[in-house]
């Protein structure tokens, strides 16, 4: 929601603002689709997926900004997150990285930074659970304080414009 927020500010009317989240947290959390089909990390972790996506949000004017131009970019951020912090977590499931940069490499990468745990995948371990969620908790602690930092920025901003005083860029 972060990213998508940094390109188009949050709503004033709060159901627009919810729909708006829901829309970047689905489109963020989308290329995670790809675990059905078992080609985590594939061609879906990509910035031609991304541009893929962005670009069908923008054709069909999905209400998370005023125009095509900004529409595509809120939804390419949002979603090229979500390949950007995979390739920032330590990948422990052959083929190692993220297919980034399909279709025009196959090529997978890997940041060699690991800030974020690795997701297990192996249900049957007595630690599956455990390990998962204290991922899913360092995941929220670590990402949380920027999307409300984001959020906040642009909500400051909107209401310091409102009152007819213009906010400095940070």
């Amino acid at each position: 929601m972060a990213a998508g927020w940094a390109i188009s500010r949050p709503p004033a009317d709060r159901h627009l603002r919810l729909l708006q989240a829901g829309i970047f947290a689905a489109v963020a959390a989308a290329p995670d689709l790809d675990l059905i089909v078992q080609r985590h990390r594939a061609e879906s972790h990509s910035l031609g997926a991304a541009a893929i996506v962005a670009t069908i949000a923008a054709w069909r004017l999905w209400p998370v900004a005023g125009t095509r131009g900004r529409i595509w970019l809120a939804i390419f951020a949002a979603y090229a997150t979500h390949p950007l912090l995979d390739a920032l977590a330590f990948d422990n499931a052959p083929p190692i990285g993220i297919m980034a940069f399909w279709p025009f490499s196959r090529a997978y990468v890997q940041s060699g930074v690991d800030l974020f745990a690795p997701v297990w995948r192996r249900w049957w371990l007595a630690s599956f659970y455990t390990h998962n969620a204290i991922a899913m908790i360092r995941e929220v602690a670590i990402l949380a304080p920027v999307c409300a930092g984001v959020w906040w920025i642009r909500v400051k901003g909107r209401r310091h414009k409102a009152k007819g005083r213009s906010v400095e860029p940070v």
